[in-house]
């Protein structure tokens, strides 16, 4: 065990960072290539992975991210049959290539989808499932996933099925890592507690800042010859920049595509403003939310001993999912411009970081209205109503 006198090692998360600007030769933001790998089989376009839970991934979206160079990951808390029927659509969706020339598909042309299962006694009929309803890749989704019952799911998923790629996780150690890979994963989700309706290390104390945990992980992973999935912490594209950074190869967004037209998440209205929200699914968790699903009943006794990980939440509506990725992928491109980079591998290559005080992080933020109320017009309604106008009389 170690004791204080040990030495507490330091960790960070992404607010703790900047990135150092490096010497670019980019003329555009627009030639800053952002393609990489999910695992070692599967090519994406951009390093998007939307969130496998319940108010964010089903085929709607699935369909979505993919036909811009992203992929889905269907959640897993409902039966095994709805899943694989949504993993159905989201095959059997068709997507001009024209208008989506950089779309995540298959050899035959289809778009690729992954889906999520869990470590339960069912999962191996699940996993068995959803690959014949055309998965091409399995997550096997756990909060703690170093853990010896989740190694010997990944196992026995690697022998059942050996041509479909497994990530793994959620982990933040290279011995995570480790023991994962040497279980048969193809990537690994890194996030013990980030997530943003996570409450994991308020609850049991347990974590890792989300920027060392990729740090250390990718690391590992590198030597394995896999990548990683930054998993939870990401706010805004500058934290995209700064997981790819440190290592990932992609990241796994949740909050950021929740509020969007396509996320599984439930739409409201209040005071003429539109929201998306949470299903209930945090306050019951995964066993007491399948169960339920299912058409069991839940008892007073079992929602008392239950200790929820996290929150529900509310998500302001963010309209299509495709003006959502382009104004962060816009900031994402931009970022790897500053770090002097064309590709995610020379900015993994090249990037330094450079820690930051309280005072260097309020110094960064937009400052100017701090005491003056703002009076400026809508100047982006202003300027796009007469070029409306233009392109309706030529």
């Amino acid at each position: 065990m170690n004791s204080f006198n040990d030495g507490i090692p330091q960790g960070y998360a992404f607010d703790d960072v900047l990135l150092v600007p490096n010497r670019t030769r980019a003329t555009s933001r627009t030639i800053v290539d952002l393609s990489t790998r999910l695992t070692p089989r599967i090519a994406l376009a951009i390093p998007i992975v939307s969130a496998n839970t319940p108010w964010c991934t089903e085929s709607r979206l699935a369909v979505a991210l993919a036909a811009e160079g992203g992929i889905g990951i269907i959640h897993r808390m409902t039966t095994s049959h709805t899943q694989a029927e949504e993993v159905r659509r989201t095959k059997a969706a068709v997507v001009d290539p024209a208008i989506s020339p950089r779309a995540t598909r298959d050899a035959q042309g289809r778009l690729r989808v992954g889906a999520a299962v869990g470590v339960k006694s069912d999962t191996l009929a699940r996993a068995a499932m959803l690959i014949e309803a055309g998965a091409d890749v399995l997550v096997v989704d756990v909060a703690h996933g170093h853990a010896d019952y989740v190694i010997d799911t990944v196992q026995a998923l690697k022998s059942a099925h050996p041509h479909v790629d497994l990530i793994a996780g959620n982990v933040a150690t290279a011995e995570g890592v480790r023991d994962l890979v040497e279980a048969g994963a193809s990537a690994v989700k890194v996030g013990i507690g980030p997530g943003s309706v996570c409450s994991t290390r308020i609850v049991t104390g347990a974590g890792v800042p989300q920027l060392s945990a990729i740090l250390e992980c990718a690391r590992e992973a590198k030597l394995r010859g896999v990548s990683v999935i930054a998993d939870g912490g990401i706010r805004t594209s500058g934290d995209i920049v700064k997981a790819l950074a440190a290592g990932a190869a992609s990241v796994m967004l949740g909050k950021l595509l929740a509020g969007t037209e396509e996320s599984a998440a439930i739409p409201i209205e209040r005071d003429g403003r539109r929201y998306k929200i949470t299903n209930g699914f945090v306050s019951l968790g995964v066993g007491l939310t399948l169960k339920r699903l299912e058409g069991g009943e839940v008892s007073e006794e079992e929602f008392k001993n239950y200790v929820p990980e996290g929150v529900e939440a509310t998500f302001d509506y963010a309209g299509l999912l495709s003006d959502v990725l382009r104004q962060h992928l816009g900031g994402v491109r931009s970022g790897l411009s500053y770090g002097g980079s064309l590709t995610i591998a020379e900015l993994q290559q090249k990037a330094r970081f450079i820690r930051v005080t309280a005072s260097g992080n309020y110094e960064g933020r937009p400052h100017v209205q701090d005491h003056t109320p703002a009076h400026h017009p809508n100047y982006a309604a202003m300027f796009v109503a007469p070029a409306n106008r233009l392109e309706r009389s030529s």
